[in-house]
């Protein structure tokens, strides 16, 4: 860790500067270390492969399903999952759900802001940040 970090607390509700409440961890603000984004969602991503970091989820509240490297499972409150690099993995939420997503190291609170922002190719955005989207 870097010099230049520095502890934080947000309140309920509150998020990263420039980010939205959700982004509760962010590669500058941790030096590097994790991303973590507390999602509360009705739906999911696609089959894709991380390249550069390793994904994990907490489940709160609610119920998702995951697809990892063929296998698929179905993980309620209090589930923890664990997806590293390489390995190709969809997820999707069974109604409503809460999670907590972290990315070692950081990147997904970067990369979810320019890929929903963009409005042409979305699949270089994803490729910049070593994500590949799979059929």
């Amino acid at each position: 860790m870097t010099a230049t970090v520095k502890p934080y607390v947000l309140p309920p509700g509150t998020g990263m500067p420039g980010f939205g409440a959700e982004v509760k961890a962010s590669g500058a603000a941790t030096g590097g270390m994790i991303t973590l984004i507390e999602s509360r969602t009705v739906g999911g991503a696609p089959r894709h492969v991380h390249s550069r970091e390793d994904e994990y989820f907490y489940v709160v509240s609610g119920t998702i399903t995951v697809e990892i490297g063929g296998e698929h499972f179905e993980v309620g409150a209090g589930g923890f999952v664990f997806l590293p690099r390489g390995i190709p993995h969809s997820w999707d939420t069974i109604g409503e759900a809460t999670l907590l997503m972290i990315t070692t190291p950081p990147m997904l609170e970067s990369f979810l802001a320019e890929y929903h922002a963009a409005d042409a190719d979305r699949d270089q955005v994803a490729a910049r940040y070593g994500v590949t989207f799979l059929k």
